[in-house]
């Protein structure tokens, strides 16, 4: 069920070669057409998607309308498995995988002239909360902000609840 009015977002997907030799896919929201021209380049907001998501997740595409209306660019880069291509090597993401983030969000800053905002989602908010904790200081080099919604902080009574059906 979509949680946002208006159409689903379109996305271009750009598919970047990982330093192990594997890849990750990102799909990017370009701003509409007609969106007033900004001085510089505008904010990009990236979004971590949670266990199991993708761009097409409720809360992606919600994001994806967000940041449209507020004339922000918008990517959500797959963590490995989840784009719907099958990856190379057999490392799949988890909650622990900092380093990813890292790599990841370092690219999307080398790329992007305007400032980077990271938003992460559930077990993609675990992961960038974990990031921003191991880069300390540095990670304002890297990124604006950084924000977590709904990300579990005991990843082990979590997964318990998850077990015995917590709804």
């Amino acid at each position: 069920s979509r949680r946002h009015a208006g159409a689903a977002p379109v996305y271009r997907r750009e598919r970047w070669d990982t330093p192990d030799g594997d890849f990750i896919d990102v799909d990017f929201q370009d701003l509409p057409p007609g969106t007033p021209a900004h001085a510089v380049a505008p904010p990009l907001l990236v979004l971590f998607h949670g266990l199991e998501g993708s761009s097409r997740s409720h809360y992606a595409e919600a994001f994806a309308a967000h940041a449209a209306a507020r004339g922000l660019a918008f990517a959500v880069p797959h963590f490995r498995g989840c784009s719907g291509a099958l990856n190379l090597a057999p490392r799949a993401y988890h909650s622990g995988d900092h380093e990813e983030v890292g790599w990841i969000l370092r690219r999307f800053q080398a790329v992007h002239a305007g400032p980077v905002l990271a938003a992460g989602v559930s077990l993609g908010g675990n992961a960038l909360l974990r990031w921003a904790e191991e880069a300390g200081a540095s990670a304002a080099q890297t990124v604006r902000a950084v924000a977590a919604v709904s990300a579990p902080l005991d990843l082990a009574a979590a997964g318990a609840a998850i077990g015995r059906g917590f709804n």
